[in-house]
C-alpha cells in the first residue's frame, strides 16, 4: 500500500512499494470481509514498523487485529497466522516470564551456577524482538530479583560479577 509521508499543506507525495511485500497479506486483506479499507491501511502502516495514534491503535486493539506495546506493535495471532507469520510472531511476543523462569531454574540445575552474563546470553533472543536492549536488561534483572525474593535463586557478587545458583527450594517454575 502507499504511504504519504512527507506530505504538508501544498505537496502531496506518495510513495508506492514496486512489489507486493507479503502475497499473503494482501490476500487476508481481500477475503476478509470484517478488516475494513481504514483497518488495512492501520495494518499495512504496523506491518511496516510505522507509528500510529492512540485513537487507531486502540480499534486495531478492540478488533485484536494488532498485539504489543505502544510504540512496537505487532499484528495478532490471528492476522499472523492468515498470512503465514507465526514465527515472525513468535519472535515479537517472546517468551512469557513463566517460560524464561523454567528456562533459567533448568539452566542452573544443569550447570549448577550461572554468571550474569550468562543468563542474558541465555535469555536475550527468547525475549520479545520488539524490546530494547535497555528493555531486555531490566527483564532480566526484575527476573531475577523476583526469584531471589522468593527464594529461589541466590547470587553472590564480588565487584561487577554475580554469580547465580538455586536454593533448592522448589517452584511452579520446574
Amino acid at each position: 500500500m502507499p504511504d504519504y509521508d512527507g506530505t504538508d499543506d501544498t505537496h502531496v507525495v506518495m510513495h508506492l512499494p514496486g512489489a507486493v511485500i507479503d502475497e499473503n497479506y494482501s490476500l487476508m486483506l481481500i477475503e476478509n470481509n470484517d478488516i475494513t479499507l481504514m483497518d488495512a491501511v492501520l495494518l499495512d502502516r504496523v506491518q511496516k514498523g510505522q507509528r500510529l495514534n492512540d485513537d487507531a491503535i486502540a480499534m486495531l486493539r478492540k478488533k485484536k487485529l494488532v498485539e504489543g506495546r505502544k510504540p512496537n506493535l505487532y499484528v495478532s495471532k490471528k492476522v499472523a497466522q492468515n498470512i503465514n507469520q507465526r514465527v515472525e510472531y513468535s519472535r515479537h511476543k517472546g517468551l512469557g516470564s513463566k517460560s524464561c523462569e523454567r528456562l533459567l531454574v533448568e539452566s542452573l540445575n544443569d550447570h549448577g551456577t550461572l554468571a550474569r552474563q550468562d543468563i542474558d546470553r541465555l535469555l536475550w533472543n527468547v525475549l520479545s524482538d520488539q524490546l530494547t536492549d535497555k528493555q531486555k536488561k531490566a527483564k532480566i534483572t526484575n527476573l531475577l530479583t523476583k526469584l531471589r525474593k522468593d527464594g529461589i535463586l541466590s547470587n553472590k557478587t564480588a565487584g561487577r560479577n554475580s554469580t547465580w545458583k538455586l536454593t533448592g527450594k522448589q517452584t511452579g517454575a520446574n
